[in-house]
């Protein structure tokens, strides 16, 4: 055996030694490239399209997070508990809802209002002193109030913004005093006739008994007089102004 043959050998099995090492060992792109996971794992993440990602589907992420282009954003409106939600929500079913959906959520002194629990003056008369009524979760006390009546322009039966006015303040007035029954009475001037204003007459009782509904009050009961019942005697505009009315009667 000579030495040219021996030399050979050698570097024969050093070559193959070499490329049985680099098998074993494995040569990987450089970071963040990739060819499959193993190779981010030491970074905790994902081999997605041939780059290490955070993700590559929802579950690698945490809880109220989902997987956008490889990394784990928050999922709008997901919660675990309240303090992951804003100011003024509820952690709900796992998303971010109202504050309150009935009284029962909200504390002492507060009232759930479009979803909010919001302080309160009261939530009953028990909260009120001195013999005053609450009203609106608010203690009103008990006013000499009056019903006013409302006017309406010629030949109309809608409600002016004075008269929204008028009717806001007859609204409060009947909840302080709990009027059992209220008749609302519509009135006209002397122009037109019998059976056209007892049409116009009624139309005006019931938009004000209407809105009055609107407010939360109860058992209304419109009836028209047409221009049977003058407020003014008289031929003039300003008569027939003060005759186009409606009035407010308890029973």
């Amino acid at each position: 055996m000579n030495k040219q043959w021996m030399q050979s050998i050698s570097r024969t099995a050093v070559i193959a030694l070499g490329l049985a090492l680099l098998a074993s060992t494995g040569c990987k792109p450089d970071y963040p490239r990739c060819e499959n996971d193993e190779h981010c794992q030491a970074r905790g993440e994902f081999c997605v399209n041939g780059m290490c990602q955070q993700c590559r589907e929802a579950s690698h992420c945490n809880a109220c997070q989902q997987c956008a282009a490889g990394r784990c954003v928050a999922e709008a409106g997901c919660c675990q508990g309240d303090q992951d939600c804003a100011a003024g929500q509820r952690c709900r079913s796992g998303s971010c809802g109202a504050e309150c959906l009935t009284q029962n959520e909200c504390g002492p002194r507060q009232a759930c209002q479009g979803g909010r629990c919001l302080a309160v003056d009261c939530l009953g008369d028990e909260d009120c002193a001195g013999g005053a009524h609450c009203v609106d979760f608010r203690c009103v006390g008990e006013p000499a109030c009056g019903l006013g009546r409302i006017h309406f322009d010629f030949d109309e039966a809608l409600l002016t913004s004075e008269a929204r006015s008028t009717l806001d303040a007859n609204a409060r007035c009947l909840k302080i005093h709990q009027a059992s029954a209220l008749v609302v009475e519509g009135h006209c001037d002397e122009r037109g006739t019998e059976e056209y204003n007892l049409s116009l007459g009624d139309r005006r009782a019931r938009v004000a008994a209407d809105y009055l509904k609107r407010l939360g009050i109860q058992g209304i009961r419109p009836v028209s007089y047409g221009e049977a019942r003058p407020l003014s005697p008289g031929h003039d505009e300003q008569v027939w102004a003060a005759n186009r009315r409606a009035e407010f009667v308890t029973r």
